[in-house]
């Protein structure tokens, strides 16, 4: 690879080499017990709209930074069998993580290359506030609420405007709690071939805008505390996982030094392009989503349209939000909320002007802060991504959503 731009290909296209027909013969299994068992779990009650749109709605770069990608990544296969009732529960794994503010997670690509990276939990443990990430021919961390990707080959280290890197959701008791409650999940006991350990193994899947995801989570029955996984870009987990990392390490916390990375000297800075998905243009071009903008200044067009999506998103107004930004209307909002319940907006302070231009295949793209004050009392800046679309009817915008994570104004 020889640009930034190639990150997110290559981590689209990540498989686990000589391991399909292992999963396949563990899946079999899996399947066969899951055809005598209903869900342990229930999905819970319709949630607020903002931690609906704060999980699943993620421009280019939030989806595709290494950690995003990797959070929910990992597991060393092993011989499955089951046995009832299990030793085991999602509670006590919960309860194991509480005292874990950060993680070491080791694994591979598909081609055999190492990747590491290193993270640690923000205060409510809904995602990460530092990380470094490393994988073949890049590095990626966080500062002063940056985000920086080090393209070695290139010599070059993009900058976007905003934290768009980390473990989202972190893997601690909320996503626990949250998984346990996906309608396919499965907790089924196991044992470790090599070691004669028991193991449990979690199964679980869910839709978003960033399309299906399903998973295995090894768990040590011993300490509770999960030691691997693996993730596929399907509800089914056929075929090959998209990530595989064999190796959690946890700490009770780490210094700041831990997540600082220094490019060598003579590198050059560049602003990284502001771009979307492609597979989120389709839902974005439909007309009878957005905002009409003939006769505006991008500038004004993007304030109106977000005056109108805050004030839907304060009211609770679901149907509005959907016409505003309508790749919420991907979310499962059952499973979700508990992620990102410090970022529920209260009111809007300050909208501020387009920060950043980029295009998409539909055209235009203006990044736009807001400043809000949440239910928790704290004041945070979001960023969001606004799409223009120039047609036959005029000329209209819509929301693509959130740009990274948003942060504390101190």
């Amino acid at each position: 690879m020889n640009s930034v731009d190639d990150v997110p290909t290559m981590i689209r296209r990540l498989r686990v080499p000589a391991s399909a027909a292992l999963d396949e013969k563990v899946l079999g299994e899996i399947a066969k017990v899951a055809e005598q068992r209903l869900p342990l779990r229930s999905s819970a009650s319709d949630f607020s709209v903002w931690q609906i749109i704060r999980i699943v709605v993620k421009n280019k770069p939030a989806r595709y930074t290494l950690a995003t990608s990797l959070s929910l990544a990992l597991i060393a296969v092993f011989a499955l069998h089951y046995t009832a009732p299990p030793a085991w529960a999602i509670e006590q794994a919960v309860a194991a993580l509480q005292k874990f503010k950060a993680i070491q997670l080791v694994g591979h690509t598909a081609t055999g290359s190492p990747l590491e990276i290193w993270a640690r939990a923000n205060e409510s443990g809904t995602r990460s506030d530092a990380c470094l990430a490393k994988l073949e021919g890049f590095t990626v961390w966080v500062k002063d609420n940056q985000t920086y990707t080090y393209d070695h080959a290139g010599n070059t280290v993009y900058v976007e405007p905003g934290i768009t890197a980390g473990t989202n959701p972190w893997f601690g008791p909320k996503f626990l709690t949250t998984m346990a409650r996906m309608p396919d999940y499965q907790a089924l006991e196991g044992h470790d071939p090599a070691t004669g350990q028991a193991r449990m193994l979690v199964t679980g899947s869910i839709e978003s805008v960033t399309g299906p995801q399903s998973y295995l989570i090894e768990f040590d029955v011993r300490t509770k505390l999960p030691v691997s996984t693996k993730r596929w870009d399907n509800l089914t987990r056929q075929g090959a996982p998209a990530v595989t990392i064999e190796r959690m390490v946890y700490f009770e916390d780490l210094p700041d030094s831990a997540f600082t990375f220094a490019p060598p000297p003579g590198v050059q800075f560049a602003a990284k392009p502001l771009t979307i998905p492609e597979e989120n243009v389709a839902t974005l071009s439909d007309p009878n989503c957005g905002m009409p903008a003939d006769g505006l200044t991008q500038e004004e067009a993007c304030r109106r349209l977000l005056e109108r999506f805050w004030t839907a998103w304060i009211a609770d107004d679901l149907p509005q939000i959907h016409q505003l930004c309508p790749l919420t209307a991907r979310a499962p909002t059952s499973l979700l909320r508990e992620l990102a319940g410090e970022e529920d907006a209260a009111e809007v302070l300050t909208i501020g002007g387009v920060e950043q231009n980029g295009q998409s295949s539909l055209g235009p793209l203006a990044l736009v802060p807001s400043r809000v004050r949440c239910k928790d009392g704290k004041v945070r800046d979001m960023k969001m991504v606004v799409q223009f679309r120039h047609t036959e009817q005029g000329v209209s915008c819509v929301i693509h959503g959130p740009y990274g994570y948003s942060f504390e104004v101190q």
